[in-house]
């Protein structure tokens, strides 16, 4: 694959010297004829960390331009409608486009550049560095109307994005969630917010 990201690369070449000494110091743990399994496991962790922020870098180095600047347009076009269908009926603060953050765009990136395809979900963890709310994200983006779906493959499970179509019953969710979400708002008001929309 071709590097999209210089920076993103180059972050990955000053850390590869270190990945490549803890994926060593895991072998030796592992071929130690009397290690202890607590030595093996230390050492699985120190690598792990290791890797996941080195391959994080090298897949992120990879991430078309042209799937993170998708991932505006989408948010733009549901900026768009939220404005269009709501605007006058609901205070502006409520009709904000959520889950815009680098997770959000990294993960959307990854999906948009296999579109029509199954990702696997140890590709979209790598974007972020095995986080464990990866899934999390990926709901995240499924609530902004995009047709994500699931499927297991030989046990594994796959995510995929199916078009760039925006389901628009979900945009009236976004609005519901960030009225229900307000701090400002008595729950008579919410409710009264609620009722008014189309």
């Amino acid at each position: 694959m071709a590097i999209e990201d210089q920076s993103a690369f180059e972050v990955w070449q000053r850390l590869k010297p270190d990945t490549e000494f803890v994926v060593r110091e895991l072998g030796s743990a592992l071929e130690e004829p009397g290690g202890s399994p607590a030595a093996v496991l230390e050492a699985y962790l120190f690598a792990k960390r290791a890797l996941a922020q080195s391959m994080q870098s090298l897949l992120r180095s990879q991430l078309p331009v042209a799937s993170r600047a998708a991932f505006h347009e989408v948010r733009a076009r549901i900026q768009d409608e939220l404005q269009s269908r709501f605007s006058g009926r609901v205070p502006d603060q409520y009709l904000k486009v959520p889950y815009g953050t680098t997770a959000n765009e990294e993960l959307f990136a990854v999906l948009h550049q296999e579109i029509g395809s199954p990702v696997d979900s140890a590709r979209l963890r790598t974007v972020n560095a095995d986080d464990i709310h990866t899934e999390r994200r990926i709901r995240e983006l499924r609530e902004l109307g995009l047709d994500i779906t699931s499927t297991k493959v030989d046990g594994n499970q796959y995510y995929i994005l199916g078009s760039l179509e925006l389901d628009s019953t979900r945009i009236r969710e976004l609005v519901i969630k960030a009225i229900r979400n307000s701090k400002a708002l008595s729950k008579h008001q919410k409710e009264e917010l609620v009722s008014h929309l189309p």
